[in-house]
């Protein structure tokens, strides 16, 4: 018998190791659905964390210990997988089936926690459905008595995504009309969840509808990494795959929150497909796209007219903007149209712009209120418009200097596997997280996602390895502590400290990891000196 080569033996146990990973990131996600299951957690509508567990402050650090440890493992599997590189079908197997089995277990969570959106987008894709209302111009409140009513959160708001995920919303909705009398529950129920059993049911099955959605174009972003990383570095493609399935905040983001993020994302990831193959115009049409998911992703403009710029000449861009800005016009008027038009635009973005939360801006707006006694309104547009200025005059700046626009005497030499596709994805990473600290004065956990994915892209980069996976770690625990806060600490002057508190704990991971990553460097270079 003839012994395995050990490299293949080596290959063998590092699988091994990667699939023992996997099983025990999905034991301490089977431990959050223990903790928080579905059908029970929803008898308490708009419920939080705190609402669903003893109120206390070793629930807090049971529920973020989990978090580490998820964080943890996440690391470990992305550090192993660059150790020993290998892009066979087995680990690649290793790697969805982790995914796919992680999602699955997640699906038992009750969202409530995590956040109330998905709450609204099945309650708004009803109003589409069942009433024939419009979600743009139309508030929940106009249909209080219908099931469901008191588990949105939003419900004197207008929504604020765009056309495109309305028509996909409705669409879900209506797909699951269809099913749901095929598997004996009813579409509308009365009375409404939690005092109807049958009607709890059938808010499970709106939730894991729009969960799935989710879930599917995750697999779908997942694929195009797939496939700009064979064309650019095949070695890292199951790296890349593992960067952004076993991701703890997109698991949870996606698995339990089933934010539409999801949606603009996967169309970001496509235009990243298409301009990696020189498709310059229907790249430029499908951010278009990407804008009418969620308003967020015009924060890619700056680097992808840069980007065009440098591939394609000034001359040649200017046509191609000006074509690409004409049919999105075009294409922005039809699919507004069934909703009323530009007309609900104004609206939306006032609203929105209302509300400030997690961010430092949220902390210098109360500052402003408390320490310094400004109006409240004018505090807010102060701050909001801060924000946007600041965010567009540093995304500018940020992708001249990334996208090497920069005085000869200030270029630097690039690294030995240098190319074009890894200079556009750092490049989009950098504005993303220009625009989650500075420009973002409403930030959430799942916002994350937007850094995640160019990040999966460039797998073997410290910030993907080390620093963005504590980042996640930060919002996730931030979230947690903010839903067992006790009140007192949202009163009077106290709301200052608290909101720098979340803040803190959101950045606060990253960068303990940064100085740790920093203190290792200088101690080698020490050594070496020192010998």
């Amino acid at each position: 018998m003839v012994a395995n080569p050990p490299r293949d033996l080596v290959k063998r146990r590092v699988n091994g190791i990667l699939a023992l990973i996997g099983l025990i990131s999905a034991g301490l996600y089977a431990l959050l659905a223990l903790r928080y299951p579905l059908s029970p957690g929803l008898r308490i509508p708009r419920a939080g964390w705190a609402d669903l567990v003893d109120a206390s402050w070793a629930s807090v650090a049971y529920h973020v210990a989990i978090y580490g440890g998820l964080t943890l493992l996440y690391t470990l599997a992305l550090h192993l997988l660059l150790r020993s590189i290998d892009s066979g079908l087995a680990r690649r197997v290793i790697v969805v089936l982790g995914w796919l089995m992680c999602s699955g277990i997640l699906l038992a969570v009750v969202p409530s926690g995590e956040s109330h959106d998905v709450f609204d987008y099945a309650f708004r894709g009803q109003m589409m459905v069942e009433l024939g209302a419009n979600p743009l111009t139309d508030i929940p409140d106009q249909y209080s008595r219908e099931p469901y009513y008191r588990y949105v959160a939003w419900r004197s708001h207008v929504d604020t995504y765009g056309p495109v995920w309305e028509i996909t919303s409705a669409g879900t909705a209506a797909l699951l009309r269809e099913i749901l009398p095929v598997t004996g529950l009813s579409r509308t129920p009365s009375p409404g969840c939690p005092e109807s059993p049958a009607s709890c049911r059938t808010l499970i099955a709106y939730i894991t509808g729009y969960r799935l959605l989710a879930i599917g174009l995750t697999g779908c972003s997942a694929w195009l990494i797939a496939g700009m990383v064979r064309r650019n570095r095949p070695h890292l493609v199951v790296s890349a795959l593992a960067a952004w399935l076993w991701s703890p905040l997109l698991l949870i983001s996606t698995a339990v929150g089933a934010h539409n993020d999801a949606l603009m994302l996967s169309l970001l990831l496509l235009m990243l497909w298409l301009l990696q193959r020189r498709r310059w115009f229907p790249a430029l049409l499908v951010i278009v796209l990407a804008i009418h998911v969620k308003l967020t992703a015009i924060i890619m403009i700056p680097v992808v007219v840069l980007w065009l710029v440098r591939r394609c000449g000034c001359w040649r861009t200017l046509g191609l903007v000006t074509a690409a800005t004409a049919t999105g016009l075009l294409l922005s008027w039809l699919l507004y149209a069934p909703f009323g038009g530009w007309n609900s635009l104004p609206r939306m973005l006032n609203e929105r712009a209302a509300f400030l939360s997690n961010s430092p801006w949220q902390v210098l707006r109360e500052i402003l209120i408390s320490w310094r006694n400004w109006p409240t309104e004018t505090a807010r547009q102060v701050v909001v418009r801060l924000s946007l200025v600041l965010y567009a005059v540093g995304a500018v700046l940020l992708s001249l200097w990334m996208l090497d626009f920069r005085p000869r005497r200030w270029k630097a030499a690039p690294p030995p596997d240098w190319n074009d596709d890894r200079l556009l994805w750092h490049a989009v990473m950098g504005v993303s997280f220009l625009y989650l600290l500075i420009g973002s004065f409403w930030f959430q956990h799942w916002y994350l996602m937007l850094a995640l994915a160019p990040a999966a892209l460039l797998p073997d980069s410290r910030l993907t390895r080390w620093f963005l996976p504590w980042l996640g770690f930060g919002a996730l625990s931030a979230n947690v502590v903010g839903a067992f806060a006790p009140a007192s600490m949202l009163r009077g002057q106290a709301r200052v400290g608290f909101f720098a508190l979340i803040v803190l704990m959101i950045w606060a991971p990253m960068l303990i990891a940064y100085g740790t990553y920093l203190a290792a460097v200088a101690a080698r270079r020490f050594d070496s000196a020192s010998r």
